[in-house]
């Protein structure tokens, strides 16, 4: 018998806020060493309004290539970026040429350009590793390198192993911040953040990503760069790396971070997420909207039903049902629970009469929080699984009362009428554990 779908495949009606077109095929990894970067291209200004609180969210009429809009994007900002400007990247899958050519033609006129990767990119079958790497004016610090198994050894703060965490850590960061860049029209925009869901690949998922010019966000996320450049370079480990970074009304929050002594990995200990629902007082005009990739954290799962008992309106958009890839794992205990307890809408792969795993899974990992007139936006890489918290290299930014919570969420309430409730089955059997964990996206 067919399995129903979990997503209304042509009804999805994400709102995009940059104009992109279908690609022809995406490149091929061996091409990048192949294709040269302009020596030293002028400096490109960007438009206004991709740099003061831009958002940008794809939809499923841009598959197979769902991330060229943000690929687009990114090296804009980077062609936009003068001489004398730093450039500081994280990259976890990396695979875009135009964000190549423009990482290479920024370092020829003489932009400083940063960069961490992760370790799974650092082999010689890379060829855009070996291309950054090849630079001599692009400083590239790896942080691990890659396993038989094509993950990472470690990530840049912790290399932390071993049971109940039954993988090793990442860099999982996919953020970037820039001194300055200039600004069409004239001027130049300093201070400038972004910060996404979405690697610089060619992954099929829905995302999202921000721009902002904001200096001490700006500050915050450099020093924790700075933390993950230096940690990558000495190999030192650090199992509570994780910092709360306060810029005014906003909060930058940095992984991973150690349960308290006594305490075991899969707590609720020294997890901010915890913290943040744990603490809502709620009411009829108390509004959670959260919208992740995987949901396995009991503690959290938790939280969400408490908040929901206590009279606050708690609504979840996911992405999947398990850990494993193609989400054809058991799935996650946390998450039945959580789908038991109350309508969880899971935009993900389905599941065809051949029984082949196929669809757009949604990828981003945003949450909302309206309480009356106030409002907070997270956003950033972080997964709610145990892997994230624990040893990934991981941000959460917070912005509170901030225009970019409107675009957020349209795009939620896009997701959540869109896309099926999750109905586990009756007898579905599950991982006592909660051990299904995050592979690598």
């Amino acid at each position: 018998m067919t399995r129903k779908p979990y997503l209304r495949g042509l009804a999805m009606a994400a709102a995009v806020l940059t104009a992109v077109s279908l690609p022809a095929a995406p490149v091929a990894a061996g091409t990048a060493a192949e294709a040269a970067a302009p020596a030293a291209a002028a400096v490109v200004p960007i438009a206004a309004g991709e740099v003061y609180n831009y958002a940008w969210f794809n939809s499923k009429q841009e598959f197979p290539d769902m991330h060229k809009g943000v690929g687009a994007h990114v090296a804009r900002l980077i062609n936009a970026t003068p001489t004398g400007a730093t450039l500081s990247l994280t990259l976890y899958f990396f695979n875009r040429q135009e964000v190549l050519d423009a990482l290479k033609a920024a370092a020829a006129r003489g932009v400083r350009v940063r960069i961490v990767i992760n370790g799974s990119q650092v082999w010689a079958g890379d060829a855009f590793y070996q291309a950054l790497k090849a630079t001599p004016s692009i400083t590239v610090v790896e942080c691990g390198t890659r396993r038989p198994d094509k993950q990472s050894t470690r990530g840049c703060m912790t290399n932390r192993t071993g049971s109940p965490l039954n993988n090793p850590p990442l860099l999982h960061d996919k953020f970037m911040t820039i001194s300055s860049v200039r600004v069409a029209g004239g001027g130049t925009a300093r201070n400038v953040l972004y910060v996404s869901s979405a690697n610089l690949d060619y992954y099929a998922a829905y995302e999202d990503a921000i721009t902002i010019s904001h200096a001490g966000l700006y500050a915050d996320y450099l020093r924790y760069f700075n933390d993950l450049m230096a940690h990558g370079r000495s190999g030192a480990s650090d199992d509570n790396a994780g910092r709360t970074y306060a810029a005014g009304a906003h909060r930058l929050y940095t992984f991973p971070r150690r349960e308290a002594a006594g305490s075991t990995a899969r707590s609720g200990s020294n997890d901010p997420v915890v913290r943040i629902l744990k603490g809502l007082s709620c009411s009829s005009s108390t509004k959670v909207d959260l919208a992740n990739f995987r949901i396995q954290r009991r503690a959290v799962v938790n939280e969400l039903i408490a908040a929901r008992k206590r009279g606050c309106q708690v609504r979840i958009v996911t992405g999947a049902k398990s850990g494993a890839p193609h989400d054809k794992g058991k799935p996650m205990a946390a998450l039945v629970d959580l789908a038991r307890a109350m309508p969880v809408h899971l935009c993900g792969y389905t599941e065809n009469e051949k029984g082949e795993q196929q669809g757009i899974p949604m990828h981003e990992k945003f949450m909302i929080i309206r309480q009356g007139a106030q409002s907070t936006l997270y956003l950033g890489s972080h997964n709610l699984t145990y892997r994230a918290l624990r040893q990934n290299d991981e941000n959460i930014l917070a912005l509170r009362n901030h225009p970019l919570a409107t675009p957020f969420q349209r795009r939620f309430e896009s997701h959540h009428s869109t896309c099926w409730v999750y109905n586990p089955p009756a007898g579905v059997a599950l991982t006592p554990s909660d051990a299904d964990d995050e592979p690598t996206a």
